[in-house]
């Protein structure tokens, strides 16, 4: 029996989606850029690393990114730690 989508995943994106009075759609790259400020090669790379959300293909030329995906790893990234300089 394949295992179910665990519950915590999907409420964990309704969650983060509520918090920013968003609804699931999709975000094409420069809507991706803003959220992530990463440019884009730095996103393919940890892409193929897997350490960002998988790109979700639209057509041949042509691809976005569930904006779930990408709010739930902004939120997995470790803060900066701030420097206090006297």
């Amino acid at each position: 029996m394949p295992n179910p989508t665990p519950v915590t995943a999907t409420n964990d994106r309704a969650a983060i989606l509520a918090s920013y009075g968003e609804s699931e759609r999709l975000c094409r790259e420069a809507e991706r850029k803003r959220i992530t400020s990463l440019s884009r090669s730095r996103a393919w790379e940890l892409e193929q690393q897997g350490k960002f959300p998988t790109r979700r293909r639209l057509g041949s030329n042509s691809c976005a990114w569930l904006l779930s995906d990408l709010l739930l790893w902004l939120h997995q990234q470790p803060q900066a730690k701030r420097s206090h300089a006297a």
